[in-house]
């Protein structure tokens, strides 16, 4: 071990096991995305919401148009889609929460009745919920952070 209290092999600094499982934790724990993709109908990009937990990668959607969305589960990862474009990070959550993730966007419901409502608002509408929900935490610095930047690119691409 040297002075500085870090362990030293074959001449390279490794710091100590604590702290290496302290960010093995923080890399399996759960993370919620909004994921974009090239429209699917008119100059709106496709919003979903995405899960990315231990063994799943969840993809929460609804596909359509108005009247006929539906909701739409996709159990890959965003990027193999050729129409993804990006994705904005929503939150770290706890293991605990993902069960719970699942419960919100099943009980969230899809608005065929308003014709201005879409795959945008549908995202949103989960986001809020998960506030409600207590999962995401509406004062948390990044939360809002990403929360203004959806704000930004809510709407048409112009």
């Amino acid at each position: 071990m040297s002075s500085n209290g870090k362990l030293r092999v074959l001449g390279r600094q490794q710091t100590s096991s604590a702290s290496v499982v302290k960010r093995a934790d923080e890399m399996d724990s759960p993370k919620l995305h909004v994921v974009f993709y090239r429209p699917r109908y008119g100059n709106f990009q496709h919003w979903a919401l995405y899960l990315d937990a231990d063994d799943q990668d969840v993809i929460f959607e609804v596909v359509g148009s108005h009247p006929n969305f539906q909701p739409n589960v996709v159990y890959s990862k965003p990027e193999r889609s050729k129409n993804f474009v990006g994705k904005v990070f929503i939150a770290t959550m706890s293991k605990n929460d993902i069960q719970r993730v699942h419960d919100v966007v099943r009980e969230t419901p899809v608005d065929n009745d308003t014709v201005e409502w879409d795959c945008q608002e549908y995202v949103l509408d989960i986001l809020d919920k998960l506030e409600d929900e207590f999962i995401l935490e509406e004062d948390d610095e990044e939360y809002r952070e990403a929360r203004d930047e959806l704000k930004e690119k809510r709407g048409a691409i112009l």
